[in-house]
């Protein structure tokens, strides 16, 4: 069984029912077999709606791996955060007021599970070859977005994508933010 490598990214966004619906969209696709082109197509459509909605990007985060064990362990559990419901909301959390310094969010989340040494692995991590002191940067994230285009599904064993809400009604608040559970989401600067 050869080695693996994981690229992981998630994004917290300030809530836009445009930006939701569009990406909810394309999780609908995920629901029936895809080929690789179709997949490679997803999530490429997925990258650039990201891209498209920048000015919404509020935390984030990102992961590349090429330590088999490591890379195995962290889809997984990038895999399980899309299937527990630990501390989901019970009731809808109303639209809230930006003005007001209430705004709503919402994560969306890729990740990939890669064949280690195949060109879209060593593309990849060549990309996410950044400096430290630019590791939660605006460019930083679009720079990997962008190098989604890398992705051959050919040489991916497994991938998923997500969003947090699934119903606009019950997106985040900023005091969900703040809960240990998404402490892992760093500020872009």
């Amino acid at each position: 069984m050869s080695a693996r490598s994981i690229l992981a990214l998630e994004l917290c966004l300030e809530f836009e029912p445009g930006c939701h619906a569009a990406l909810r969209a394309l999780l609908d696709q995920e629901k029936v077999p895809l080929s690789y082109q179709e997949k490679w197509n997803l999530y490429g459509h997925a990258a650039q709606t990201l891209l498209q909605g920048r000015a919404l990007w509020r935390k984030g985060c990102w992961d590349f791996f090429d330590n088999d064990a490591r890379a195995r362990s962290d889809f997984n559990m990038w895999v399980s955060g899309m299937l527990t419901e630990e501390g989901s909301r019970q009731h809808p959390s109303g639209t809230g007021d930006p003005y007001r310094n209430d705004p709503r969010y919402m994560t969306f989340t890729m990740a990939a599970l890669m064949v280690q040494g195949s060109p879209s692995e060593r593309m990849l991590n060549k990309a996410c070859d950044v400096p430290k002191s630019r590791l939660w940067s605006v460019a930083t994230f679009e720079h990997i977005l962008t190098s989604m285009r890398y992705l051959n599904f050919a040489s991916i064993e497994a991938s998923t994508l997500y969003l947090i809400p699934n119903d606009g009604n019950f997106a985040l608040t900023g005091d969900d933010l703040k809960h240990p559970k998404f402490e892992y989401l760093r500020e872009i600067v």
